[in-house]
């Protein structure tokens, strides 16, 4: 039957045992959700990463280009690249293809992008055409990065204390964006810690995801 998904929903047990990460930049995926792709992997999840542009504008593409490589390669994942102009992703095409196809390709259980609650045109486009793409993927997760916006609201939280030191060691790769406060070593840790409280888990660290959709 025409628009019908290409594969089954998985058990519960196994909703993450494909997990598609999308970033916009070569940072965004470190920044917002590595942690938890970093525990999901140790659980036995495989991991895809894909990152819509090179970063050219704040940055060498080439250098950008490595350095997301290199922190992916952390979790031994060989990031694939949409190759869209930094700073001009659109919501539409060709960006809802270029997801369209990574899902195709890898056929998640689940999708981990930015949160459309952001202040940044390409995270916006780009969480909005996930949306577009991933219609049949069961889960949809937002996360979160320095330029969210306040009306971000993170349901699902995932504690990465003992994958923090992996997180940061990825972002601390991208050294071309060293220049902005958010990838301090401090501030990466300070937003897990904080996250911690706002669930009364004091002294713990964590990433909070706000939820797309989860079909049972």
């Amino acid at each position: 039957m025409k628009n019908q998904p290409q594969y089954k929903i998985p058990l519960i047990t196994k909703y993450f045992e494909r997990i598609l990460a999308i970033g916009p930049h070569p940072d965004d995926i470190e920044l917002g959700c590595f942690g938890t792709l970093a525990r999901f992997k140790k659980e036995g999840s495989q991991l895809e990463f894909l990152v819509l542009t090179y970063g050219g504008v704040r940055g060498s593409e080439g250098d950008r280009k490595k350095e997301a490589v290199q922190s992916a390669g952390i979790l031994g994942v060989k990031p694939i690249f949409g190759g869209l102009k930094d700073t001009n992703v659109l919501e539409g095409k060709p960006t809802i293809d270029i997801v369209e196809q990574a899902i195709k390709n890898f056929k998640p259980s689940a999708v981990i992008v930015n949160s459309p609650n952001d202040t940044h045109q390409d995270h916006r486009n780009g969480a909005r055409a996930a949306i577009s793409a991933c219609r049949f993927v069961p889960v949809v997760l937002f996360y979160q990065t320095p330029s969210s916006t306040r009306l971000f609201n993170p349901t699902v939280f995932v504690n990465i204390n003992e994958y923090l030191d992996e997180k940061i060691k990825a972002v601390k790769i991208h050294k071309s964006q060293g220049q902005n406060v958010y990838m301090a070593d401090q501030a990466v840790k300070g937003l897990a810690s904080f996250l911690g409280l706002q669930i009364y888990q004091g002294g713990e660290h964590f990433e909070g995801f706000e939820v797309h959709q989860m079909v049972f």
